[in-house]
């Protein structure tokens, strides 16, 4: 496996962010938010948009001295307040390695020391099986499948979730 570290993002990461995210293969498996293509202005705006986050929920998972994947936590609100929903993706030339289940690992170590955050939860279309096995290696629970309730790429497909309880699964 190759070494990592999690890190800021920085403005000098730009270029290769635009670069490694601009992969139909990665946005295949993320929400339609994220554009695609991915551009250098695309990353200019989440770069600008982390730099002014007040609570740190972004993790720049640095490979070989470059940006080559991130881990975000968005904070659930209401009842749901102590909630946070996880997210990553990784460059396409370091899958299949374990990277990416060790650096979710220590980042959200990270994130729970610094939040009230009790429960993480992930969602996974029902192709991506890469990614529940990282999910399951990280210490993450399958809590149900979600049968066609999202749609991507001109067709509704199955949602498998899976949760991680501070309280009881670390």
């Amino acid at each position: 496996m190759e070494s990592f570290k999690l890190r800021l993002w920085a403005k000098a990461d730009i270029p290769v962010l635009a670069k490694y995210l601009n992969n139909k293969k990665i946005w295949d498996n993320c929400r339609d938010s994220l554009p695609y293509p991915y551009t250098e202005k695309d990353a200019e705006q989440f770069i600008s948009f982390v730099e002014k986050q007040s609570e740190q929920n972004n993790y720049c998972i640095e490979i070989n001295h470059e940006a080559a994947g991130n881990i975000s936590f968005i904070k659930g609100t209401d009842v749901e307040r102590y909630s946070a929903e996880l997210g990553y993706w990784l460059a396409e030339p370091y899958w299949n390695q374990g990277i990416m289940t060790e650096a979710i690992k220590q980042a959200i170590e990270d994130y729970l020391s610094h939040t009230d955050t009790v429960r993480i939860h992930a969602n996974v279309y029902e192709n991506n099986l890469a990614s529940m096995r990282v999910l399951e290696k990280a210490g993450f629970h399958k809590c149900g499948i979600f049968r066609k309730a999202c749609f991507k790429n001109g067709q509704f497909v199955d949602c498998h979730c899976y949760e991680l309880l501070k309280l009881y699964d670390m």
